[in-house]
This record gives C-alpha cells, structure tokens and sequence, in this order.
C-alpha cells in the first residue's frame, strides 16, 4: 500500500514539473511580446520555442493525468479503462453541436459541464468588456476584450484546472499590477499571429480545447446603454455602476454596423441547439444581440433555442428582475416568440446565503412564468443549485445533462 502511495505522490510531481516549466515559458512569452521588436528574426524564432515548450507541456501534463489513475491496475484492466477512454472520446466527436452565447463566469461553467457530452461545442462570446484588465489591454494595446475569451479557453481546456490556474494568474505590482496572465498571452499572440482570431485558434490548439471559442465581433464598439430616467452610459463597465435605483430602457452600440466575426453565423445555422447566457443579462448576453444579423439568423435557424437564466439578480442591472422580466427583455432583442424553452432553478436558497448577497444588492430570481409574453416557450425548472464559499453557480452537470437530453428529445423523430 505504502508503494502505491508513494508511487501516485511521484506521478504527481512529475505533472507538478510539467505546471512550473509551462507558467514560467508562458510569463517569458509575455514579457518578451511587451518589450521586444516581434519582427526581428530571432525574437521570432525564441517565441516558436516557447510556444513549442507550452504545447509540449500541455501534452505531458494531459498524458500524466491520464496515467495516474491507471498505472496502478493490470495490464488486463488498463487495456479496458483505454479502450473505455477512447469509446468516450469517438462519443463526444458524434456529439450534438453546441452553440452558446454570452461571457463571464457563468458562460465558462456552463462550458465545463458541455464538454463531458460534446467536443462539438461552439463558445461564441462577447467583446465588449471594458472593466479592469481587460479594460486598460484594450486601450493600451489598441485590441478587442480578451478577458472572456480567455474564460472560455480556460473552460475548454483538456487540462482544465492546471490552465486555470496559469491563465487565471494576476500579478500583483509592478506596471503588470492586476493583469491576467491569459490576457497578456492573448494580446502576445494577436501581435505574432497578426490577428484575434488567430491568436485563439493558435491558443486553443497549444492547450488542446475541446471545441472552438469565437469573438462575436471583430469590430472595436463601446456598448452603450440608456436608462428609464433618460441618463446614459458609455462603456459596459460603467453601465451596472450607473444602473443603480434605475432601470436599463436599451442598450445599443456607439456605431450601428457591427458585423459577425468569421464563422459566426455559419456555426449558428449549423447547430442543433442555440443557448443564451448564463451571465450578465445585457452586458454579456443581449449585447451580442446587437451585432448585425446575429438575431435574425438565431430567429431563422432550425435548432431549438434556450436561454439559461441568472439564478440571483445583478445589482445595477437586473435589480428585482424575475424570470419573466429576463425572458421578455431576451426576446425583445432576439424577436417576438423566438424562444423555445428556458431553463430556470425553482430550489429555495439557504436564508444564509440570502443575507450574504443582500451586501451586493443581489437577490434570488422569482419564478412568475404567467407573466412571461411568449406563451409557448416551456420552462424546464429544476433544483440547479451549486454553492461555493461566495458564490451561487449553476449545476452544470446537472443542467448540461438536462441540454443533452433536450437536444436528443428535440432531434428524435417523430412517430
């Protein structure tokens, strides 16, 4: 017994190795990018090695993994947890394809639960974030918000909780004070790549993400919004400080034509069901709702569409919001009777945790589906309660589980 432990603790500092080797290349990759000429021949060549360095990193880590809970069993028994492994995996590739839209945290939770059912999964997120680091990268640096897109590829990862804790990483002084490591290595490799999109896609493949992640936009907007006392805010971090005791009328954008990034619009006519949220209602999820035609081909495409809603209300935003006020403000933006099903938690929160969000102005969303405008869209309601110390988040095991099911049901023919 006492070999097996300290065979287990062994395969575990091996990964360990591989975790420090990939946050210190990644950090060198960063600084080189903020310091250095990029065309110079042999800073390209040093930044070839380190994203060499990373992806085999990545591989090592996912291949240990992998092995620590097998190299304990017979040769008989590993063949079969292999082979176990790999019907999991040719599973997800004949997965339903996903397509979801929003940003923040609750759209990479979501994220985590769809990638144990599908590698078919399409993350199509925000781009106009503006608050702290992401805020001052898109100044500085003259680039589109990489903050939520670096949640979704932390989200996807096959080496999900050793990602997120390198990407996640903050610095705390110095001229980098506050800045996401993911944000920096993000900006880093749109100016190798030449290009956002690029830059994710070349990513996505160094930490092996199931699915794809795309910016609903390449175009550089301010998200804008006027409230029910006439006021106005410019800029998606100052809408929820200025929303206050006062009620959001619209949203829009500083200039009308934004248009879908590549793939956009194709990933959305192509998928068997299109979800909405979880996450900020109108800075995260209805905000990409204003880019030209994203609406329209939700509206005429044949999957089912649903929308996830908050569990607890966002103060500044959604203050004393119910089910029904984020379903119809949904469909205001989407199209009347667009929405198909809305999934919605009908458990009751501990009273502890009640008082603990009142500090944030923040409360549990009301269930009031007569109040609901489309009268044939179904809510499916379960208990999809998950309390951290602080937080209230999906069960995205359980409400992922609930999708998948969803989408088999709506896809089965007819009899």
């Amino acid at each position: 017994m006492r070999e097996k432990i300290k065979k287990y603790i062994m395969q575990s500092m091996g990964i360990k190795k591989y975790i420090i080797i990939q946050i210190i290349s990644v950090i060198l990759f960063v600084l080189i990018s903020l310091q250095i000429d990029t065309t110079k021949t042999i800073n390209i060549y040093l930044y070839i090695i380190l994203s060499i360095v990373i992806m085999y990193c990545t591989y090592k880590i996912q291949k240990k993994s992998m092995s620590i809970g097998i190299n304990h069993l017979s040769k008989e028994e590993k063949t079969k947890e292999i082979d176990k492994r790999i019907r999991k995996d040719n599973i997800l590739k004949k997965g339903p394809k996903v397509v979801i839209i929003g940003g923040g945290s609750g759209l990479g939770n979501i994220l985590k639960g769809l990638k144990e059912h599908t590698s078919n999964i399409t993350a199509i997120v925000t781009t106009f974030d503006d608050g702290n680091s992401t805020g001052k990268l898109k100044k500085e640096f003259d680039v589109l918000a990489p903050g939520d897109i670096r949640q979704c590829i932390t989200a996807l990862s096959t080496s999900e909780s050793s990602m997120e804790r390198l990407l996640s990483y903050r610095f705390k002084d110095g001229h980098l004070d506050n800045h996401s490591l993911g944000n920096l290595f993000l900006v880093a490799m749109t100016d190798i790549m030449g290009s956002f999109p690029a830059a994710i896609k070349k990513i996505s493949d160094i930490f092996s993400v199931i699915g794809r992640v795309l910016p609903i936009t390449l175009d550089k907007m301010t998200l804008c919004a006027e409230f029910s006392d006439g006021t106005t805010a410019n800029g998606e971090d100052s809408i929820p400080k200025m929303g206050k005791d006062k009620r959001i009328k619209k949203i829009y954008l500083n200039e009308k034509n934004a248009r879908p990034a590549p793939e956009v619009l194709e990933s959305i006519k192509e998928a068997d069901i299109i979800l909405l949220g979880p996450g900020s209602l109108y800075c995260s999820i209805l905000c990409n709702l204003l880019v030209s035609d994203v609406s329209e081909t939700i509206m005429n495409a044949k999957a089912p569409k649903a929308y996830i809603c908050n569990i607890m209300t966002q103060s500044g935003e959604t203050d004393e919001y119910t089910l029904s006020d984020h379903v119809n403000e949904v469909e205001k933006y989407l199209g009347n009777n667009v929405l198909d099903y809305v999934f919605a938690n009908d458990s009751e929160i501990t009273n502890e945790m009640i008082e603990e969000f009142k500090q944030i102005n923040s409360k549990p969303v009301i269930i009031d589906i007569d109040n609901i405008k489309n009268k044939n869209t179904k809510i499916i309601s379960s208990d999809y309660i998950l309390t951290m110390p602080g937080k209230i988040l999906h069960n995205n095991k359980k409400i992922t589980k609930d999708i998948i099911d969803l989408v088999k049901k709506s896809s089965s023919p007819k009899l």
